[in-house]
């Protein structure tokens, strides 16, 4: 897609070549990076082709599978490792651009996801569906879970555990004027929640909240600058 027309959240400059990488369907495209752009943030590729060698040799993994497709999208709070030389990264916001923190290998075998939606399919059975497009078939340990809960998922096990988003918990704000800022969740009514941020109470939208935690945060986070 052209420069000019891509996210304001890529941390990417307005000027220089007109076209730019575009990652492919299946997350938002404010919240998610072409696997190349991603590759290059990290300073391990500067151009196109060598992106290619390291994807070709199975040497990153997204979420803890291979990924060869350099367009691939990687979205808020995916997981990208290079085992080869042992480091790994999420992808969060910093001064309200996507930013790829670098984590420890302990952090790196979970990730988390939000659930946007519960659906009943053939058999009375409860699909939840996440926001990086995973979809959970309910067993009797997820009829606690609720649409704006947050899973946290072991990559390895592949098991799952929650945080409930309520009051008193500990988000992350995925849009307006405090993007990427944590935050303790007050009240909630309806479609719009009051925060606490810095001892400052602020009104934002319940869609906004993702919960990182309770009284502290699961993931380590970028320090601002």
């Amino acid at each position: 897609m052209k420069r000019l027309a891509m996210p304001r959240t890529w941390p990417l400059p307005r000027k220089g070549s007109i076209y730019v990488a575009k990652p492919l369907p299946g997350r938002e495209l404010q919240r998610s990076l072409p696997l190349s752009i991603a590759i290059k943030l990290t300073g391990f590729a500067s151009i196109t082709r060598e992106v290619k060698l390291i994807l070709n040799e199975s040497r990153v993994l997204v979420n803890g599978k291979v990924v060869k497709e350099k367009n691939y999208p990687i979205g808020l709070f995916d997981v990208i490792s290079f085992p080869t030389i042992k480091k790994s990264f999420r992808l969060l916001f910093k001064n309200r651009k996507l930013f790829l923190h670098q984590i420890s290998e302990t952090e790196a075998k979970f990730k988390l996801a939000r659930i946007v939606n519960k659906t009943m399919i053939k058999g009375k059975k409860v699909q939840i569906n996440l926001d990086d497009g995973r979809n959970l078939i309910a067993s009797s340990s997820h009829s606690s879970y609720n649409v704006g809960d947050t899973l946290i998922i072991d990559l390895e096990k592949l098991s799952t555990s929650s945080l409930k988003l309520e009051k008193g918990a500990l988000v992350y704000l995925l849009g307006g004027k405090h993007l990427g800022s944590t935050a303790k969740v007050l009240e909630i009514h309806g479609e719009n929640a009051v925060c606490e941020i810095n001892g400052k109470k602020v009104n934002t939208l319940k869609y906004h909240l993702f919960v990182i935690g309770k009284e502290k945060s699961v993931i380590s986070l970028p320090s601002a600058e």
